[in-house]
């Protein structure tokens, strides 16, 4: 296993796997869908229809996969009417994202294709990189998923921040989120466990950060797929979706474990007529968020 490469990179190759799986159709709907996301002032939108730099950072995901040509000074005239010291970690991590995809954009083709997916942190700032340093030392509850900076989400968010940044991230247990089927929860004292806190724990784990998973750990994990190859949020969740699908199938791909069911006839109802993806079937409304989902979903499945 490649543990040198960053969670931003592995899924920004398992995102170009999942390109190479779409016909040329299926290519172009997608980057008709990216290109009609971005609003005028340079941000992509959210499903309100409203500007957000959470969906910035996919519109910019999708398009330096997809490689379409879009305005990128009017993106970065959004980003730099955000202040980093107001964001909390979700948002301060977008922000760095944004800017180092940005100058993977800006880059000729050639030079693309050996930056090796993301691995650039030239158009991050001193200014941003202080403040992130900061939020991975913060205890500001505020800041943070579920206000607790040390559950699986936030430390996987935490990890993530601190590799876009080259700094170094130990992590902190997660015993106190370890449930008795041997998956996690993001609530210490929970009942159950969840998708969202498996899948970070198991990208902890394979960092060497909080936790160590066993092999019995990811079968009880891939054993959580149900029977339209799909994940469920929780055990109690009226149906599957694409978020908690692609996030559990990347976790265990990391461990090189497939589940055992397809997902080829969730992904097809997951893709809508506008040309992107929704959360999975009943769900008509497409977003930049669930279609990275489904090109990752697509890619390590």
């Amino acid at each position: 296993m490649l543990v040198d490469e960053t969670i931003a990179q592995k899924m920004f190759a398992g995102l170009c796997c999942g390109r190479e799986r779409c016909t040329t159709e299926a290519l172009r709907v997608l980057s008709d869908f990216v290109l009609g996301q971005q609003a005028g002032n340079g941000g992509f939108v959210n499903r309100g229809g409203q500007a957000d730099l959470y969906y910035t950072m996919f519109g910019l995901l999708l398009v330096a996969v997809l490689r379409v040509p879009i305005r990128r000074d009017q993106v970065a005239r959004y980003l730099d009417s955000l202040d980093p010291v107001s964001l909390d970690l979700v948002h301060l991590l977008c922000l760095v994202r944004c800017r180092v995809l940005l100058a993977y954009l800006a880059l000729p083709e050639t030079l693309q294709n050996a930056a090796a997916g993301l691995g650039l942190r030239g158009n991050v700032s001193e200014a941003l990189c202080r403040q992130g340093a900061e939020m991975l030392h913060s205890r500001q509850t505020t800041l943070f998923p579920l206000q607790d900076p040390t559950s699986p989400y936030s430390q996987f968010l935490r990890l993530s921040l601190a590799q876009e940044l080259g700094f170094s991230y130990a992590g902190e247990s997660l015993a106190d989120y370890c449930q008795a089927d041997g998956l996690f929860s993001n609530l210490k004292g929970a009942e159950y466990s969840s998708t969202n806190a498996s899948s970070s724990a198991l990208v902890l784990g394979y960092y060497g950060c909080g936790c160590k998973i066993e092999s019995e750990t990811l079968r009880m994990f891939s054993c959580c797929q149900q029977q339209d190859g799909a994940f469920k949020a929780a055990d109690g969740a009226p149906q599957t979706d694409l978020l908690s699908t692609a996030t559990a199938a990347f976790a265990l791909s990391l461990y090189q474990v497939k589940p055992a069911l397809s997902v080829r006839d969730f992904l097809y109802a997951a893709f809508t007529e506008s040309g992107g993806f929704s959360s999975g079937a009943g769900d008509l409304m497409a977003d930049l968020e669930y279609t990275v989902y489904g090109l990752l979903l697509m890619g390590v499945s």
